[in-house]
């Protein structure tokens, strides 16, 4: 048999199988594991629709200072790293398969709309990205996560492999600043205190000096100042300040030439509460957040006598 016998042959065989393919409505060739194909640079907003929130919207908007998140008829100042975070995940999403090929087995993967997260992707008025995270399944013996995804409008659902499911699926929250303070320490030189006792910390050529003149350990008061410096909140609440004035029960003002406006920090107890005190900072006037004995309301309002 000559080479060009042999040629027209192996075009024949090839051309059948083409064909075979196509009247078997097999198209898993045209799989595609990038189902989410997103320039992060382009993303102007992100619609979510959580599991975790209930499936409230909250909405992802990018400002010239930077990211907002709204919700519930309010906006908010989002953490830009956690913004990052998300659209770097979402470039990252692989599917590892096809799970299965038909709508009606959206409810196995709990991937009907009532079930799932919804997650809208915006560059401009232009859609990016529109899809749904269903369940996740926990292969204990392989230690491996598989999250199940859909795309709007196609019936395919896709299983991916790892924490993408886990991380896009986060509540709102996830992406809201929860900073309760953030100071330059070196211009702090006033310490206001009031609650259950009333003093005042200042300093006095390189001395910390209670109100009466006491003078306090340096080295303690600046380790005080160091836990200040920085510092973030868990859970934010829902708390409406002017309505539960009658609950505040302290409050610290810091206080320094160099710093723009003195920052004060209220705490009010709610026992009704599981963590019971409620914290606020001028800093960030739009939080408040829930605290524990052990935490927030520990390293803030820390008595004097302990510095």
């Amino acid at each position: 048999m000559n080479n060009k016998v042999l040629l027209l042959i192996l075009v024949g065989l090839a051309a059948i199988f083409a064909l075979t393919k196509v009247l078997s409505g097999d198209d898993n060739s045209s799989f595609d594991p990038e189902f989410i194909k997103v320039d992060q640079e382009a993303v102007t907003k992100v619609v979510l629709h959580t599991k975790a929130d209930g499936q409230a919207e909250a909405v992802l908007t990018k400002t010239d200072s930077g990211w907002t998140i709204s919700k519930n008829g309010k906006t908010y100042q989002a953490d830009t790293d956690q913004v990052n975070n998300l659209l770097t995940n979402l470039a990252s999403v692989k599917s590892n398969f096809i799970a299965a090929k038909s709508a009606d087995k959206w409810p196995d993967y709990e991937l009907n709309a009532d079930q799932s997260s919804h997650i809208t992707v915006y560059g401009g008025n232009k859609t990016l990205a529109d899809f749904y995270i269903g369940k996740f399944s926990v292969n204990q013996q392989a230690q491996q996560i598989t999250s199940f995804f859909r795309v709007d409008g196609k019936d395919d659902v896709l299983a991916v492999i790892g924490m993408a499911g886990m991380m896009l699926g986060q509540g709102s929250d996830s992406y809201r600043n929860k900073k309760v303070l953030d100071l330059d320490i070196s211009n702090i030189e006033t310490l206001n205190y009031e609650g259950d006792a009333v003093y005042q910390v200042s300093k006095s050529n390189n001395q910390w000096l209670l109100d009466d003149g006491t003078p306090l350990d340096t080295a303690k008061v600046q380790n005080f100042l160091m836990n200040l410096r920085t510092m973030s909140g868990e859970s934010f609440v829902d708390f409406e300040e002017n309505l539960n004035s009658d609950k505040l029960l302290k409050k610290l003002t810091i206080s320094g030439n160099n710093l723009p406006d003195p920052v004060v920090v209220r705490c009010w107890k709610d026992d009704a509460a599981a963590k019971p005190f409620i914290i606020h900072s001028s800093q960030f006037p739009d939080s408040y957040f829930s605290s524990d004995s052990t935490r927030l309301f520990t390293r803030i309002f820390k008595p004097v006598g302990e510095w």
